[in-house]
């Protein structure tokens, strides 16, 4: 089943290689159909999915048994979130891309190579499998930014993402290949019961921090956080809406499932012995994230440094989990911290998708997204209006939506490990709220002015497109435990690796 999920879109690109350019309706039929039954078969697997398991759905083959590489796939309680949430995206993007003609057939075909690398990246167990998905999620977003993307800028902001990540993957690579040249293997279960005996860090000896320092950076790049975010907000910005929702929805959740994939498992010595300076990047990030995006003027880019600082918070979350002594009387609070984590992996995903895409709405009605040329939107666009400000509350934490549900777990968790550095990320909320309040203010309220009077507000198709995310905020805030019990196991089993 998850062999299916993982190919069904790049059989469709196939196909649309061999459409005719100009039958674009049949180009996007197939990349939506494709989406639609890996959305398909992912409620299947979630609906037989056993919340108290392990690891489940396995399909193992010998690949190339000399080198350890196995086809090897499946789910557990942290995959089965994000692979939910890359379907759940995926035919949302192509809907959001509905009306694009020029240049169909390399669009619709690079995104479905997306959602295929996406799919095999959240649920591959063998690092040359899985590093093949990683690295093939980055070839189709850089050639859609480049492409397709918004002015000249989109070139210099493609080569940016490119080489920030392609770079942070060749140490990635380099610490994978010392580890199997000293343990001859590659599965991550496997080399994480070695990791769990202490047998990993022994047979490293000398290089085990060298090599925690090479992947860890591989992966602090995907994420991204503080100082390798450098590509992030000129690629969220130039890129089309569709790719900017992936981008933000679920390429950044890439490198926070990888630290609870990689190296919370992997490496848990590591994560504890230079904790300090990780939580300090992190709530640095947090920080950072918020404070530059009061200084924006383009909603994009505004949205971009929001994401920075709400990724950050997952960050927090897992390092505050291998922090410190537990106090007998917080005894959840590691796996509170990592279920947070993993929540607002989830919720981050929902919200800044819908945000993306709304943004991208409003600059096609209105020709720009500089926020001091807008104002007073909210009379012409209510409906627009209403779910901007509904996905913004969200995004601030607003009690009974999705975004609070997965920052109070992480901050109520991380608060009882490490509760300096969780209460200098209170400020982060504080900017977060003053931003995004800004935002709202100057682009929906006020005056209405004479050019925005007659656009027009939301159409049946956005709103069918945006009701499903608006579904999850909802669900996930009323009703935070039919989420977590999905992770709850799996954070148990992460949580008691850290301590």
């Amino acid at each position: 089943m998850i062999t299916l999920v993982t190919f069904c879109p790049l059989v469709a690109a196939l196909l649309i290689l061999f459409t005719p350019a100009s039958n674009y309706r049949g180009i996007r039929f197939l990349a939506l159909f494709s989406s639609l039954l890996s959305l398909v078969g992912t409620l299947l697997i979630l609906q037989r999915f056993d919340a108290s398991g392990g690891l489940q759905f396995v399909e193992k083959a010998a690949w190339i048994p000399r080198l350890g590489v196995h086809y090897y796939v499946a789910v557990d309680g942290i995959s089965m979130l994000v692979l939910l949430l890359t379907a759940l995206l995926a035919p949302l993007a192509v809907l959001a891309s509905w009306n694009r003609q020029q240049g169909a057939k390399a669009y619709y075909a690079l995104l479905c190579i997306q959602f295929t690398s996406l799919f095999g990246a959240f649920t591959a167990l063998n690092f040359f499998h899985w590093f093949i998905f990683w690295e093939a999620a980055l070839v189709p977003a850089f050639f859609l930014i480049k492409l397709f993307g918004g002015d000249e800028s989109r070139h210099r902001a493609a080569l940016s993402f490119f080489l920030f990540t392609a770079l942070g993957s060749v140490f990635m690579l380099l610490g994978f290949i010392t580890i199997f040249l000293h343990t001859g293997f590659l599965d991550f279960p496997v080399l994480a019961d070695l990791a769990q005996t202490g047998m990993l860090p022994a047979e490293l000896g000398s290089v085990y921090p060298w090599v925690f320092l090479a992947v860890i950076i591989g992966l602090w790049v995907k994420v991204p956080l503080f100082p390798l975010h450098l590509w992030q907000p000129s690629a969220y910005a130039q890129a089309p809406t569709a790719v900017s929702m992936i981008l933000t929805g679920v390429m950044s959740k890439m490198g926070v499932y990888a630290f609870l994939r990689i190296m919370v498992p992997l490496f848990p010595q590591g994560i504890q012995a230079y904790n300090e300076p990780l939580m300090a990047l992190a709530l640095v990030t947090v920080l950072w994230g918020a404070f530059l995006a009061l200084r924006q003027t383009d909603l994009k880019k505004v949205l971009a440094y929001s994401s920075l600082n709400h990724v950050a918070y997952c960050m927090l979350g897992i390092f505050a989990a291998a922090a410190g002594t537990l106090p007998a009387n917080f005894v959840e609070a590691p796996v509170l911290a990592i279920q947070g984590a993993t929540l607002q992996m989830f919720a981050h995903g929902v919200t800044a998708a819908g945000l993306f895409y709304v943004v991208g709405l409003l600059e096609n009605r209105c020709g720009t997204r500089d926020i001091n040329e807008l104002g007073g939107l909210g009379r012409a666009m209510p409906r627009l209006t209403g779910v901007f400000f509904l996905l913004t509350f969200c995004s601030l934490g607003l009690p009974f939506l999705a975004g609070f549900a997965a920052e109070f777990l992480i901050f109520s968790g991380g608060f009882a490990l490490a509760p300096g550095i969780v209460s200098c990320a209170v400020i982060g909320l504080l900017a977060t709220a003053v931003f995004l309040l800004t935002v709202l203010q100057k682009t929906f309220t006020g005056p209405e002015k004479a050019k925005w009077a007659q656009l027009p507000d939301l159409t049946g198709s956005e709103t069918a497109t945006l009701v499903p995310l608006l579904l999850f905020v909802f669900w996930i805030g009323l009703a935070p435990g039919d989420w977590l019990a999905f992770s709850d196991a799996t954070s148990q089993i992460l949580a008691n690796l850290l301590r």
